[in-house]
């Protein structure tokens, strides 16, 4: 069975297909990390930490990022747009 879903998922990615992810919290007490994932009506919400990144719902493609500011995480500067410039960036690869 475990082979059968290998190939599934092989198929799916080949064709561009995003993946399924539900609402869902997790605690690391030993990492000290937090990660939180919310499904919204355009966003799928990934947030580590209280830096949240946005996905497409339809397409899986990364959208932007930001911060949670009830997070309490505090950048010591921001160097411009976090959104990725284009194609040939290579934090994101469409």
């Amino acid at each position: 069975m475990s082979i059968l879903r290998q190939w599934l998922g092989w198929i799916l990615n080949k064709l561009g297909l995003p993946g399924f992810v539900g609402d869902t919290d997790y605690d690391s007490k030993k990492l000290h990390a937090h990660v939180r994932v919310r499904r919204k009506r355009l966003f799928t919400i990934v947030s580590v930490n209280g830096l949240d990144v946005y996905f497409r719902r339809l397409t899986g493609r990364l959208d932007g990022v930001g911060l949670d500011p009830n997070a309490g995480y505090t950048p010591v500067r921001a160097l411009g747009s976090a959104r990725p410039d284009g194609p040939d960036d290579p934090a994101h690869r469409r």
